[in-house]
């Protein structure tokens, strides 16, 4: 299983922001990750939408946490930047092109795989990650 770029950025602003106390601008998020601002701000909406940063407007704004560190679950952040987990092409919602159905005898293993790889991220939260050495 692979994430895209835009979860592996998303987790970086969190790790980033987890250890600000005043809130951080786009622009400044970018620099210091090194990421397109275009991307930033993407990802940085869908943050904010699903309550992981809350947006803060006016001379002193920016963004920051809108959580605590142990209530932000990686598998909840991952969930909400990935598209989708199809590991493969029949596993996509609404595909029914498989030439194998209804006897594929891998789909199921192919979930099982799935679940247990969320299964790992739904057990760290960031201040797990935070805090390793």
């Amino acid at each position: 299983m692979r994430l895209n770029q835009a979860s592996d950025f998303a987790l970086r602003i969190l790790m980033l922001l987890a250890d600000q106390k005043e809130p951080v601008t786009v622009d400044e998020i970018a620099k210091r990750l090194d990421i397109a601002k275009s991307h930033t701000m993407k990802i940085v909406a869908k943050l904010v939408k699903a309550g992981f940063l809350l947006s803060l407007r006016g001379r002193t704004g920016g963004v920051r946490l809108g959580k605590q560190t142990n209530d932000i679950i990686i598998g909840d952040v991952v969930r909400i930047v990935e598209a989708d987990f199809a590991i493969v092409e029949c596993m996509l919602p609404g595909n029914q092109a498989c030439m194998f159905l209804p006897n594929c005898k891998l789909k199921g293993l192919m979930h099982q795989a799935r679940s247990a790889f969320l299964k790992v991220l739904d057990e760290q939260n960031l201040e797990m990650i935070i805090s390793r050495p």
